[in-house]
């Protein structure tokens, strides 16, 4: 997409960009349905254990917290 002397040509329009996304996106591989489900699984089991994490940490501060000032 670039002219002589490296700059790129204005001219060249928006269909061109179009044809050479939709060619780029055939290249791409997509993931099956299974591997999408268990990544999904994944993710959401993950976060669930993070958030346990930080709700036991923020637990043990606040405890900690009330402790000291009183």
């Amino acid at each position: 997409m670039e002219a002589k002397g490296g700059v790129a040509r204005a001219s060249a329009g928006p269909w061109k960009f179009v044809r050479e996304v939709r060619s780029e996106l055939k290249k791409v591989v997509w993931p099956t349905y299974k591997q999408t489900a268990s990544y999904t699984g994944f993710v959401v089991v993950f976060t669930l254990i993070v958030v346990a994490v930080i709700a036991l940490l923020d637990a043990l501060f606040n405890f900690g917290l009330h402790l000291y000032l009183r």
